[in-house]
């Protein structure tokens, strides 16, 4: 039995005593324990998204002017991006013309040319 459901029977045992007092305390301590469970769970989810980040970052590497993951065909990332905010934002083609294709970082803008 969870912290949440020993709250619910405890809250039922005080009721029977018809305490005002002490179940509105109850009450209150189980806000308390369901903005725990909350907060827990948010910490959790983070974990799990600082774990992949530390994972992606460790995959990543630098070669011939480009971050790219390895394993990983969608790349290349944008330099100025990950190097100023580890944003990893993929790198798209604008156009394609005899000297090959011209690439830019959608969200900061910078051309690169055809990636190696």
């Amino acid at each position: 039995m969870g912290v949440v459901e020993n709250m619910k029977d405890v809250a039922d045992l005080v009721k029977k005593f018809n305490d005002i007092d002490l179940n509105r305390r109850i009450v209150t301590l189980e806000g308390e324990v369901m903005d725990l469970t909350r907060d827990k769970r948010r910490a959790e989810d983070r974990i799990e998204e600082l774990e992949r980040a530390l994972k992606f970052k460790g995959e990543l590497k630098f070669k011939n002017g480009f971050y790219r993951a390895e394993g990983d065909d969608d790349g290349p990332y944008c330099v100025g991006c990950w190097d100023s905010k580890k944003a990893a934002n993929r790198i798209v083609t604008i156009s394609v013309h005899n000297m090959g294709r011209q690439m830019q970082c959608p969200v900061c803008k910078h051309n690169y040319g055809h990636p190696r």
